[in-house]
């Protein structure tokens, strides 16, 4: 189904820790459930932006390092690589650049990158972004790592899984605790917490994600 897309937007470059001197970058990878491949991360902000586009149900699919803008400016040429291209139902496609935090002051190369990003992407009728994960609510980066860890599917959790929805559907609202708890007398709580979780971070169960939610263990 994504096999044009796939080879269209590959990742121009591996992922680097050039700057490193002046930054301390973290580099890494995790595996995708929604790309279902490897993605690679060249910075924290970076890995928390691609977690947010895991658990976003309305993503379809999202690829890192996808295109090379050509820059011209003046005598200097050189290639950049935005951080990634978003797939969402029903809205155009998505240009994104990952960035720590805003500059205090405005820098001048970052600044002719984003104009020629911005232009490309309004040629390809795309939009642009330039994002700071960094900068979202503490209590929505600690769901949103939590979250992350229960996207993988057990092998137990389509046995339960219309038992847990329909429950919450007659309980109407309750905590995950109180949840799990209900089903004490047919499994182990501790397991159907997991599930639930999952069902959270897939968009079955919602939430308020601004809040912090209790750890499961």
């Amino acid at each position: 189904m994504w096999v044009k897309e796939d080879m269209l937007y590959n990742a121009k470059r591996k992922v680097n820790n050039r700057g490193s001197r002046y930054h301390n970058y973290i580099i890494g990878s995790f595996y995708s459930p929604k790309n279902q491949r490897t993605v690679e991360y060249e910075s924290l902000s970076k890995r928390l932006f691609y977690y947010y586009l895991e658990l976003d149900t309305e993503v379809i699919r999202y690829y890192v390092q996808p295109i090379e803008v050509p820059i011209y400016e003046g005598k200097e040429e050189w290639i950049h690589t935005p951080d990634a291209l978003v797939l969402r139902q029903r809205r155009i496609p998505l240009l994104y650049q990952v960035k720590l935090e805003p500059e205090e002051k405005p820098n001048e190369r970052i600044e002719i990158c984003n104009r020629h990003c911005r232009s490309y992407a309004l040629e390809q009728n795309w939009e642009y972004h330039v994002v700071y994960p960094k900068t979202m609510p503490q209590s929505f980066l600690y769901n949103l790592k939590l979250l992350k860890g229960f996207l993988k599917e057990r092998k137990y959790y389509p046995i339960w899984c219309e038992s847990v929805t329909h429950r919450l559907h007659c309980i109407e609202s309750c905590s995950i605790e109180y949840l799990a708890s209900t089903f004490i007398d047919s499994y182990d709580p501790l397991l159907i917490k997991p599930l639930i979780y999952h069902l959270i971070a897939k968009g079955t169960f919602l939430t308020n994600v601004n809040e912090v939610l209790a750890d499961w263990g």
